[in-house]
């Protein structure tokens, strides 16, 4: 009787310290998966943020922080007061430096667009994405390629047809030299074995003013670029460079689904911090710009509104992403004769 009592004891106390160390592990498991979240809880902004963005005043960048920033005083997401501040100038490359040179700063975010990769590697810059603390990517920005209704290139096949044989003569309308209107022409030269002649711009409403004068062939154009003429039937949108349709124009074809599974680009839309951001300093902004794109307003006046597709990456993610984008458009740019 003694005997089992002992060993009954003993049984008891072994599963006594396994479940100890079965609540020891899950309770270190549970704290490390939550560890930044708490680190983000505790940190407190010490002044006023500015929100840097690269570009002039009503452009894509500045509308995403301006209604971002709204959002999030409107909910008390921040406690400070966040300032839109626009840096332009040199394809972002101002605006950048700008950032770059506040050093340390936990209230110095910045609007992170492709076109400042493209530019970084065009005028070979010194301010890339490494030298900046990369934050979240909140966005994709889609883009199609447009003609007017009068055009005699009214499918796609018809273009790319036209432009097999004639290399060289159609001509395509962009905004700027090395952005993402001539990234993702020479694209589809590279991809599909074309000759085009990109023209560039400085905006995209000259792009369309020269479309629909008969100077150009075609535009490259986000969505909200062409809504209004393709909702009044002045255009022909010929293709989308997305992964999938776009949700404004679901009778447009992608270049996927046309036979080009090579010849997709979409613009990504982000947020970085100023270089040396404190780690918790980097979480905090990034569960804040979270919960911006889980907002119905975000989802609502910007997403829908403009047709974008929502894609938040952050963490070690993020820079795996950018790297890839990089090498990607560096590759596009050589192609095109670009950059060597």
């Amino acid at each position: 009787m003694k005997k089992t009592l002992v060993l009954l004891l003993c049984v008891a106390l072994m599963l006594s310290v396994a479940v100890g160390c079965s609540s020891d592990t899950g309770s270190s498991s549970s704290s490390s998966s939550s560890s930044s979240s708490t680190q983000a809880e505790g940190f407190k902004l010490k002044g006023n943020v500015e929100f840097v963005v690269p570009y002039s005043p009503g452009g894509g960048s500045d509308l995403y922080a301006r209604i971002a920033a709204d959002i999030i005083q409107q909910n008390g997401w921040v406690d400070q007061a966040i300032m839109v501040v626009n840096k332009p100038g040199g394809g972002g490359s101002v605006g950048d430096s700008y950032t770059a040179s506040k050093k340390g700063s936990n209230e110095t975010i910045t609007t992170y667009v492709s076109g400042q990769v493209t530019s970084q590697l065009m005028n070979n810059t010194p301010v890339t994405f490494r030298e900046l603390t990369p934050i979240c990517n909140l966005a994709m920005d889609e883009y199609t390629i447009g003609v007017l209704k009068s055009s005699p290139y009214q499918t796609i096949e018809e273009f790319l047809e036209a432009a097999k044989n004639n290399p060289g003569t159609i001509t395509v309308g962009g905004s700027g030299k090395g952005t993402e209107d001539e990234l993702v022409t020479g694209l589809m030269e590279k991809v599909i074995g074309i000759d085009l002649e990109y023209v560039s711009f400085n905006s995209s409403s000259e792009v369309l003013s020269a479309m629909l004068g008969g100077h150009i062939d075609a535009g490259i154009y986000n969505p909200n670029e062409i809504l209004s003429q393709y909702q009044a039937g002045e255009v022909t949108l010929l293709a989308a460079f997305g992964p999938e349709r776009i949700a404004l124009f679901p009778d447009v074809r992608t270049f996927t689904e046309i036979g080009y599974p090579d010849v997709v680009f979409q613009q990504f839309r982000g947020i970085a911090g100023a270089p040396g951001m404190a780690p918790e300093a980097v979480q905090f902004w990034a569960d804040v710009f979270k919960k911006v794109i889980e907002s119905d307003r975000w989802k609502t006046e910007y997403l829908d509104k403009n047709g974008l597709t929502s894609k938040y990456i952050a963490g070690d993610e993020l820079v795996q992403f950018l790297t890839k984008e990089e090498a990607k458009y560096r590759d596009i740019l050589v192609s095109i004769g670009a950059i060597q």
